[in-house]
């Protein structure tokens, strides 16, 4: 019996336990356990990725004549085509892009150099000069024009020579860089890109070079510009040297390369390397680089540089845009909310923020659906926008994940309510404990009457006898 009453009495006190606590005292709110939870608390924030794997290959991808290539969006990092990709080519006079790149995180662009003879002296004949001549001098910002316009190559020896002292040291830094830009393949020996079997690189070397120089306004507003004069100086006294940009994709008279929507960047070309451009475009907030590397110049005077870098170009353009993918508007279902007042709507869950990145023209927010994860309790009280998990988004090779949340307030039950559970079920054990000690008690009475009356009889048999 008294364990049984034991056993009565501690289920009361395990069943009013919750209640009082939460009658006294206010439950910690859901965004304090979800950030308890190392796991979840690891996601509840905005996080992105790109997974190339997950990147499905559309069947209107075109082909190219060049050997190599890389097309990408820079501040995305997502790969619409590649060709030899990573394969060791010689690089031409794109490697002055990395000339460039040395000189602008290295010189003031208003310091003054003046032209060596050895910068004109190492020039090889049949390469391409803005017609300088040593003793003259000019702004690094001016050679930098002569460098990358009509790709000049004593302006790459003189700034290479007022970077490091000598083209040597400066070919050292110029790797040294590009292994810090993440460069695989590449190593240079001088800053201008004249044939060594030693000077190469890939086509994703380039694209991480040219990437990192997009950092730099001035970079950005050389390569785009159309022509070149070399400033007069006391040695030439006329400011007679005009050299059009080599970048035919820049010109409306080149009507078959011409894109609008291109934003420069370098041409190079050598008899061992081919045609070879490094480019960018952008149109409607996409910006995409594309290198393509050991092209040809076809019979009929095609140049499959420019050719290709337009083909792919407008591939990209065609089928893919930046637009939104999740709208933080709609609601992405409903949620159970434990200890809600009776009365209470459903708990509408929401994103807590849109999201928008460079996806398939046919992907849009109506037939994207998230994997959501929430805790496995939802407990009343909660408040509009408060964190209950997270919403990750398979995009064409994007992950993101973002924070899941409330779409309105939801109260909990009042405590007089906690209360008069509490009395309800107190009672009721009271009455139960009671009821089952009264039919115990009957119990033995009646046993012990029926031992009374069977010893009676045990004695009246033994008188007889």
């Amino acid at each position: 019996m008294k364990n049984r009453v034991l056993t009565y009495l501690l289920t009361v006190c395990c069943l009013l336990t919750p209640f009082t606590s939460l009658a006294h005292a206010e439950s910690p709110s859901f965004a304090d356990s979800l950030y308890e939870n190392n796991e979840i608390a690891n996601e509840s924030r905005v996080t992105f990725a790109y997974v190339k794997e997950e990147q499905k290959t559309r069947e209107n991808t075109p082909a190219i004549g060049c050997k190599a290539a890389y097309l990408a969006d820079p501040v995305s990092g997502k790969v619409f085509y590649e060709k030899n990709a990573h394969e060791k080519m010689y690089p031409a006079s794109t490697t002055k892009i990395l000339t460039a790149l040395l000189v602008l995180e290295n010189c003031n662009v208003n310091d003054t150099v003046t032209i060596s003879k050895s910068a004109i002296a190492m020039v090889p004949a049949g390469y391409s000069t803005a017609g300088m001549e040593a003793g003259e001098s000019f702004s690094v910002k001016v050679l930098l024009q002569a460098l990358l316009i009509p790709s000049a190559n004593e302006a790459a020896y003189a700034l290479a020579e007022h970077v490091s002292g000598s083209v040597e040291a400066f070919a050292e830094a110029c790797n040294k860089r590009a292994k810090e830009l993440g460069c695989e393949t590449l190593h240079f020996v001088n800053p201008n890109g004249v044939h060594d079997q030693n000077h190469y690189c890939s086509a994703y070397d380039l694209y991480l070079i040219a990437k990192e120089c997009q950092k730099h306004k001035e970079f950005n507003k050389i390569v785009k510009m159309k022509e070149f004069t070399v400033p007069a100086t006391r040695i030439h006294k006329k400011a007679d040297r005009i050299y059009p940009n080599t970048n035919a994709m820049l010109f409306p008279s080149f009507s078959e390369y011409y894109y609008p929507y291109c934003t420069g960047i370098k041409t190079g070309h050598t008899t061992p390397a081919g045609e070879c451009l490094v480019s960018a475009a952008e149109k409607d907030d996409l910006n995409l680089i594309c290198v393509v590397l050991g092209g040809s110049i076809k019979k009929s005077g095609l140049n499959e540089r420019f050719s290709d870098t337009k083909k792919l170009m407008e591939f990209v353009f065609d089928n893919y845009s930046y637009h939104q993918i999740a709208d933080r508007k709609v609601s992405l279902g409903q949620a159970a909310v434990e200890n809600a007042v009776s009365d209470a709507p459903p708990l509408e869950l929401y994103i807590q923020t849109d999201l928008a990145c460079v996806a398939p023209n046919e992907l849009t927010a109506d037939n994207v659906k998230p994997q959501l994860r929430l805790a496995e309790e939802i407990k009343a009280p909660v408040k509009s926008h408060q964190v209950l998990g997270t919403a990750t988004y398979h995009i064409d090779g994007f992950v993101f994940t973002t924070n899941v949340v409330a779409g309105r307030d939801i109260d909990k039950i009042p405590f007089w309510l906690y209360n008069t559970l509490v009395a309800v079920v107190l009672v009721f054990l009271v009455l139960l404990i009671a009821v089952s000690v009264k039919k115990r008690r009957a119990r033995r009475r009646r046993a012990a009457a029926r031992a009374r009356a069977r010893a009676r009889a045990a004695a009246r048999t033994s008188y007889r006898r």
